[in-house]
């Protein structure tokens, strides 16, 4: 019978091998970020996340154990718990402990690292590329802001709602698609790739691009610069408001607030270009085509729909969502790249 050291010396070596591309991506992050903050004297707080990411991996865990049980005891077993353990014994509950754990640790870490430095890019550079944009966005729609192309179908205060909704669901879904991930089994190449996708997608797109394309979006050209072009959106949504919860206003409100103060707070930060909303929906659409079924056509329905809230809520511009579902992909490609000569290496 192994002893208790060989079962831990042969988890780590297990979780090592399952996630060293990730680990080597999350602390090139880490070392770079700490340098530039360093250097730009950027306030970091690696403690932003860890309450609340905790508090939905653990709401994850009961809603999978519920679900577990609930379909044991509808099969009527003769005993109840030694089913479920054989149920959880056939899912690799074990394996998939010693390969996620670590992983979600480590997340909290990343996710506060990345907003210090969202919170601190006019630190490094000021906010100079909305105008720009502007005009990139008004010929790609001949002449007019995006927005007003969407909004004869949009601009009702039902469909708003919705709209809302279904952007702000943007986070569970986020969630729901890393955690699963996190406790894959079975196939490491992909659970790899996905999880180097997931941290150079927002370290690529959502601190490097996003600093030298540095922008506030439609909601804040206003308190920013003074700038009345998206003034007709925003008192729409604002007349919306008193009709139907239009909760992007209060998440600006926060925003603007926060970005007031000194040192981050937990989901500060403004940035329009690109969009990382649109970024990760495109980075889930891409994993879960693979699918097929229904997952594939959640992921592209999911996709659209933050793309059409991104713009129509005043969060970005069109032209950001583009640029992330361009970039995207190549990032995609980047990772099975780096994934693959990880473990070769």
């Amino acid at each position: 019978m192994p002893t208790t050291e060989a079962i831990l010396h042969g988890g780590s070596v297990a979780a090592w091998r399952a996630n060293n591309s990730f680990y080597i991506a999350i602390a090139t992050y880490i070392l770079l970020a700490v340098i530039a903050a360093e250097h730009w004297g950027i306030p970091i707080d690696v403690k932003l996340y860890n309450q609340g990411f905790w508090v939905f991996g653990c709401a994850v865990a009961v809603v999978l154990f519920s679900i577990i049980s609930i379909r044991v005891m509808l099969s009527r077993p003769e005993r109840i718990f030694p089913e479920i353990k054989a149920k959880l014994a056939k899912y690799q509950l074990g394996e998939r402990i010693i390969r996620g754990v670590p992983v979600l640790i480590v997340f909290p870490i990343f996710f506060s690292i990345f907003t210090s430095m969202k919170e601190g890019i006019n630190r490094i550079v000021p906010f100079y590329f909305d105008q720009k944009l502007v005009e990139i966005d008004r010929f790609i729609n001949f002449g007019t802001d995006a927005w007003r192309v969407f909004h004869p179908v949009l601009g009702i205060g039902a469909a708003t709602f919705t709209i809302n909704f279904f952007y702000n669901l943007w986070f569970v879904f986020m969630f729901v698609v890393l955690f699963c991930v996190i406790f894959s089994v079975g196939n490491d190449r992909l659970r790899s790739r996905y999880l180097v996708a997931f941290v150079l997608t927002w370290a690529i797109l959502g601190n490097v691009a996003a600093t030298i394309f540095a922008s506030v979006g439609p909601a804040f050209v206003m308190p920013f610069f003074g700038d009345g072009t998206f003034a007709p959106l925003m008192d729409y949504l604002k007349a919306t408001n008193n009709v139907y919860p239009v909760w992007a206003l209060y998440a600006q409100n926060m925003l603007l607030t926060n970005a007031a103060s000194d040192g981050p707070r937990m989901g500060s930060g403004i940035s329009a270009f690109p969009s990382m909303h649109v970024a990760i929906a495109m980075l889930n659409a891409v994993f879960l085509w693979r699918f097929g079924g229904i997952l594939r056509w959640i992921g592209v329905a999911f996709l659209i729909m933050t793309q059409l809230g991104a713009v129509h809520l005043a969060w970005h511009y069109a032209i950001d969502g583009y640029a992330s579902m361009l970039a995207t992909p190549i990032i995609w490609m980047l990772a099975g790249w780096l994934s693959t000569s990880t473990k070769r290496g």
